[in-house]
């Protein structure tokens, strides 16, 4: 258990210095204006013990105390969203749900390093994403309306994926994730179909090289993300952000502050962004970056 704690808090704290680092032009950050951020503070430090149960639940099927299709996945997936409705005013899945997935996973991989072990850790993710409890998937939709996030819940709805649906079709948590994914991309990095999650810790790692420090370096990634989105007007003031190397220097600093602003202004808003910004973040820690 103390090597799940451990574990757990790593992830906890580098996901917090995902979501605290600023600036992220259009994003949510510590000078965010908005009551988001510390909504979302209040979600990563909630699931702490939750977090902690998840990462013991990979390691037990590691240790072959129980299967991987016996694990409890209802409480698994919804405790995390339950303590935060209870804790916070409002609940973020698409930064909770991942984070659990991702805990369970290093449990049950027991890697020292996804970059390194990559193969041992995408079997992990399948294993748990392939399960298709249908029982367990239908709570964790049903909670979505309960906890306030009923976007979500119709998003599913209106995509097919009813108690019927999931019943006669044998649907897994991957496929609900990738439907989810569409529209909240943090979801996207548990997605064992898809590479995502490797792809964008392996670019975090070779920003780290330019930018030496990881505060700057999740910046870098951030602005790489949302570049292709910056509307046309705003473009030649990002590339200048970009020459001088975003936080660098207090100059630079005050144009990604204008950014932020001007993003703001023209209700330019990359929620997506943040979420792949921080959940990466919380595996760059656990990689040991810093």
């Amino acid at each position: 258990m103390n090597e799940s704690l451990y574990i757990a808090k790593t992830l906890i704290r580098g996901a917090l210095i995902g979501l605290n680092t600023y600036i992220k032009p259009g994003g949510i950050h510590r000078l965010t204006p908005l009551k988001a951020f510390d909504d979302l503070t209040c979600n990563i430090a909630s699931c702490i013990d939750t977090l902690v149960e998840s990462v013991e639940a990979g390691s037990m099927v590691k240790r072959g105390e129980v299967a991987v299709t016996s694990v409890d996945y209802n409480k698994l997936f919804t405790s995390p969203l339950k303590e935060s409705f209870r804790n916070c005013s409002n609940v973020y899945p698409e930064y909770l749900v991942p984070l659990t997935v991702l805990g369970f996973t290093i449990g049950l991989s027991s890697v020292e390093s996804i970059l390194e072990e990559s193969s041992k850790f995408k079997k992990a993710l399948e294993a748990v994403n392939n399960v298709n409890k249908w029982s367990d998937i239908k709570q964790l939709i049903e909670v979505l309306r309960i906890i306030g996030r009923a976007d979500m819940y119709e998003h599913l709805q209106s995509t097919g994926y009813t108690q019927i649906t999931l019943l006669k079709s044998g649907a897994t948590f991957n496929d609900v994730f990738r439907v989810l994914s569409s529209r909240w991309r943090g979801f996207s990095l548990v997605d064992s179909k898809e590479t995502l999650v490797f792809q964008y810790l392996k670019q975090l790692f070779d920003l780290q090289r330019e930018y030496k420090n990881l505060e700057n370096s999740l910046i870098a990634l951030y602005m790489e993300l949302v570049k292709q989105h910056i509307p046309v007007n705003l473009q030649d003031k990002a590339r200048e952000a970009h020459s001088c190397k975003y936080m660098a220097t207090p100059e630079c600093a005050k144009l990604m502050y204008e950014l932020d602003v001007l993003l703001r202004k023209n209700k330019v808003f990359f929620a997506w962004a943040s979420e792949i910004t921080v959940l990466v973040s919380a595996l760059a820690v656990y990689e040991g970056l810093k």
